[in-house]
């Protein structure tokens, strides 16, 4: 006789108990989903404010400043009702809304330097 073992056979896992109910996956949301909805936001709310006159207004320095709040609020919220990655995925997209703004600015600037713009004040 030889002494090699066969392998067993595959057993599957033992089915739950009948009265255990197995836990649902958790989930967290979509960060894709979180920086759209910063965007959504950042573009309609700024949009909404201007046409409401909001951001001319003194009392609301502007507006400009609720928008990104509602992103920071509503990114808290969602990250404390357990959609983790798509609060995190909102304050990302705040992030990338501030990164373009000020690469825009910038450009605008350099465009304005090279091209003439102010150098005749």
């Amino acid at each position: 006789m030889s002494d090699e073992r066969i392998p067993d056979p595959y057993r599957p896992p033992l089915s739950p108990e009948p009265g255990i109910e197995p836990e649902p996956p958790k989930i967290e949301g979509s960060l894709a989903a979180g920086i759209g909805l910063a965007w959504v936001v950042m573009v309609l709310g700024e949009i909404v404010l201007g046409g409401l006159g909001v951001s001319a207004h003194p009392l609301f320095l502007g507006g400009w400043f609720i928008p990104p709040l509602v992103v920071v609020v509503w990114a808290i919220s969602l990250i404390r009702r357990g959609v983790r990655r798509t609060g995190k995925g909102m304050l990302l997209g705040l992030a990338s809304v501030v990164a373009v703004v000020l690469l825009l600015v910038a450009a605008c600037f350099g465009l304005l330097m090279m091209g003439g713009g102010l150098h005749g004040l």
